[in-house]
């Protein structure tokens, strides 16, 4: 039986759609009576922690994400010609913002902050006050892939470069205590992205128009048979590289090193690891998967999780 008043902070970490799961960890913690104090969070964890923060429930959340279908997702995926990015953020951050208007960091029911990469200065900066939204977006930017957020004279990207579970920022907005959620693709074995066993939309599409077109310089050649020879392919669980992954995979290389140097300076923390890497970075659609398994790591190392809220008690 869980015991009373077991509280601890919480910081989420990036990892795309496999940041997701810290929505089921968050369930969990909710479930059995683990009150967050307060909220870290990195790339897509400044946007679950964020929400939560703003009083968004894990439940809600999960109903929100499982909702989004690949024709809702696909309809905010705009390609971006201004030169800085693959993708436009516009539209993400106009529905993120008709969900949370305009509110202020300082103005959230919890303690919350979260960590953005500036890339004219190669550090951290970390958003503790100021607007939600515009915190959340240049928090979550894949450099490349969305285009920096402009901020307070600064160019800023993912949090993820430099810090990308942020078990120290929580400790900053006061956690004795801090629960990790890493969902980086680094810590798994098989993060090889080409032996992920499904293929997710993006990388289907990507694979059928270079099949379709190889060799021949009109759009026009693209051929339906092609799809259809792709899908017969994913069934191989086997696909060839793609410009996300290999970004993501050399990424991910950095990260392990950041999370090894985390686990050596951050003192007392619990970091919960969801098996989520056989997922791709924009496989939204399978976040009922991904939410999930957070939840079913946090209930097999619930033993360990408890003794580690309760040591600080039995010191007292």
């Amino acid at each position: 039986m869980a015991r009373k008043n077991r509280s601890a902070g919480i910081a989420l970490g990036s990892g795309g759609a496999r940041g997701l799961c810290s929505i089921g960890v968050l369930l969990w913690l909710k479930e059995h009576d683990v009150r967050v104090e307060c909220v870290s969070g990195s790339s897509i964890g400044s946007i679950v922690g964020g929400a939560f923060a703003a009083g968004y429930t894990p439940e809600y959340m999960k109903e929100i994400a499982t909702s989004v279908g690949w024709k809702d997702y696909m309809s905010v995926v705009r390609l971006s010609f201004g030169g800085k990015s693959i993708l436009e953020w516009k539209k993400i951050e106009k529905i993120l913002r008709s969900d949370l208007g305009d509110k202020k960091i300082e103005d959230l029911g919890m303690p919350f902050a979260c960590v953005a990469s500036d890339i004219d200065s190669g550090r951290e900066f970390v958003f503790r006050e100021g607007d939600l939204v515009k915190a959340m977006s240049a928090s979550a930017c894949m450099p490349g892939i969305f285009p920096p957020v402009k901020a307070m004279g600064r160019h800023l990207v993912d949090g993820e470069i430099l810090n990308p579970v942020p078990i120290d920022l929580a400790k900053e907005l006061g956690a004795k205590r801090v629960i990790g959620v890493n969902a980086c693709r680094s810590v798994f074995p098989e993060r090889m992205s080409h032996n992920a066993g499904r293929i997710g939309l993006l990388e289907k599409v990507d694979d059928w128009m270079r099949e379709s077109v190889a060799g021949k310089p009109l759009l026009s050649s693209i051929s339906p048979g092609k799809w259809k020879a792709l899908v017969e392919k994913e069934k191989t669980g086997r696909r060839r590289r793609n410009i996300m992954d290999v970004f993501t995979d050399s990424l991910a290389i950095a990260t392990a090193r950041i999370l090894a140097l985390t686990e050596l300076k951050t003192g007392p923390h619990f970091m919960i690891n969801p098996a989520v890497g056989a997922f791709q970075t924009f496989d939204f659609d399978r976040a009922g998967e991904i939410i999930d398994i957070g939840y079913e790591e946090t209930e097999k190392v619930k033993d360990e999780l408890f003794d580690f809220l309760d040591s600080r008690r039995r010191r007292k």
